[in-house]
């Protein structure tokens, strides 16, 4: 069967897939979070987090989080070095995800500069915004050229809704680091998963806009 667009077809499943993955790490955040909330007392205005009760679940979470998380990054950026070669809008998010890694190193450095971690943390967030961005309007251009109307209006609608959520994430995260708000606090958990639960829909709806593609491209 010959297809029109057989490398965005080829990464946009593999971006699809990547995406299922990040949803999977995010949810399991989430459980991370509330689990170091439940788990947590207050000391003299200093949040002490209890590791005999909980820290073993927590590690595990977060081994499991960061494993699943970094096949999802190799999984994506596979998709986008190979959609790349049929339309422009994966080259530029090829460049911004290469960008976010870049944040995630020097996070990754510096891991006991807790500030600067938040602050790389929401810098990877927006560099994740932007890449969707264009990945959204790569499927979008395609679908115009194809042509497939349904597929191009869902693109966009999905591309407004995800960087609402993106930018709404990003302001919750800026809170934290602006005004310092400790982890296992209560104020810090609530605006963390709120943050976590945003980002949730993003990769939503971003996974429903990228099924549609894949189901248009593989025509």
């Amino acid at each position: 069967k010959n297809m029109r667009f057989p490398n965005a077809f080829s990464g946009v499943k593999k971006i699809w897939l990547a995406e299922i993955l990040m949803l999977l790490a995010a949810v399991i955040g989430i459980i991370m979070v509330i689990v170091i909330a439940n788990n947590s007392i207050v000391t003299d205005d200093v949040i002490v987090f209890n590791e005999g009760a909980a820290g073993t679940p927590v590690s595990i979470l977060g081994i499991a989080s960061a494993v699943i998380a970094l096949l999802a990054f190799i999984l994506n950026l596979v998709g986008l070095i190979i959609a790349r070669k049929d339309d422009s809008g994966f080259k530029i998010a090829l460049f911004v995800t290469i960008l976010g890694v870049i944040a995630s190193a020097i996070s990754a450095i510096w891991s006991t500069n807790a500030g600067l971690v938040k602050w790389m943390d929401t810098l990877t967030t927006i560099f994740s915004m932007f890449a969707s961005y264009y990945v959204l309007t790569g499927i979008a251009n395609l679908a115009d050229q194809i042509p497939d109307a349904a597929t191009k209006a869902l693109a966009l609608k999905s591309r407004t809704l995800v960087e609402g959520s993106f930018c709404l994430t990003v302001i919750f995260k800026l809170i934290i680091n602006i005004f310092n708000i400790q982890n296992g606090s209560t104020i810090y958990t609530i605006l963390a998963v709120v943050a976590m639960l945003l980002e949730l829909v993003s990769y939503i709806l971003y996974l429903r806009a990228l099924s549609k593609g894949k189901q248009m491209l593989a025509k």
